[in-house]
């Protein structure tokens, strides 16, 4: 078997809530040309991960595309 590579990207967009608490929420796969004005726009209701105390969503703290590569060594012998 040879070394495979597998690379992979996810847009991370970090949730804040009114009461100061965050959520994560990851997206596989996002377009390459998003822009920071559509990432503004998504409604509240995109953060279907909540606050655990029924906070109000507030804003979007952050968004990045992290792009991940995992290289997997064929060690056998031949």
């Amino acid at each position: 078997m040879a070394d495979t590579i597998k690379t992979s990207k996810q847009l991370k967009l970090v949730a804040g809530f009114n009461d100061g608490d965050d959520r994560t929420i990851s997206i596989d796969a996002p377009r390459s040309d998003i822009t920071a004005e559509e990432i503004q726009a998504l409604p509240a209701e995109s953060a279907i991960v909540g606050d655990k105390a029924g906070a109000a969503f507030k804003e979007w703290k952050s968004a990045a595309i992290v792009e991940t590569t995992v290289t997997t060594l064929d060690l056998a012998s031949a």
